[in-house]
């Protein structure tokens, strides 16, 4: 953070301690520990430097909202665009129920585990079917966030949501294989909204898959 000269070095000192502070409160998700950091910046400086510093934390904590959803939204395309062959894994692999019992992390710890592993979207797919455990916990939730949606998209009274689970369906869901220009000809819309439609359903089922955190601004 660059200094601005009209502000005393300790008043500085005082915004980028409480910064500091609040980016590792929210990256653990302790809201309280960020208000605190910014209550304790309040007590110590004038009321110039506090005003500043809960701007600065404001900022912060907008910048690492967004960054989260943003690795949520790409973890969800990754699982969709490779829904067929990760779900033709998980229907066909060997499982013993004993070993159930030795994984106990829930959907979004196991998707950052098979993020840290891997930089490509090969290495991704190939991450999660190294480890079939992880990969019935993933397939478990996403086929039923899937049909979640589905059902949503059905019962709704729009016609573009019935569209959109029909073009993700087509696309990337359903056995048969099939392409964008084939979709479009179909649903008589141009290809550039098979893609846009692809888009939104995305941001739909992050939502779904990571719940409140998974919804952009939240």
């Amino acid at each position: 953070m660059g200094r601005n000269p009209k502000q005393p070095a300790d008043i500085q000192h005082i915004i980028d301690s409480a910064v500091a502070q609040a980016v590792g409160a929210y990256a653990e998700a302790a809201e309280e520990k960020m208000k605190a950091a910014v209550e304790e910046a309040m007590k110590r400086g004038a009321e110039f430097g506090a005003k500043a510093a809960i701007r600065a934390v404001e900022r912060e904590r907008t910048k690492i909202q967004q960054q989260q959803y943003d690795w949520k939204y790409h973890n969800t395309k990754l699982l969709i665009r490779n829904y067929r062959r990760l779900n033709e894994y998980f229907k066909n692999a060997v499982f013993e129920l004993e070993e159930a019992e030795e994984i106990d992390d829930g959907f979004e710890e196991i998707m950052r585990l098979m993020q840290n592993r891997s930089t490509t979207e090969e290495l991704f797919v190939d991450s999660i079917k190294r480890n079939y455990l992880y990969t019935r916990i993933i397939m478990t939730h996403v086929n039923k966030m899937l049909d979640v949606y589905r059902i949503m998209c059905e019962r709704s009274q729009r016609a573009d949501d019935a569209r959109h689970w029909r073009v993700l369906e087509a696309l990337y869901i359903a056995d048969n294989y099939t392409t964008a220009e084939k979709i479009a000809r179909e649903e008589h819309i141009d290809k550039r909204t098979v893609y846009k439609d692809i888009d939104v359903c995305i941001a739909d089922l992050t939502a779904l898959m990571f719940g409140v955190s998974g919804i952009e601004g939240a």
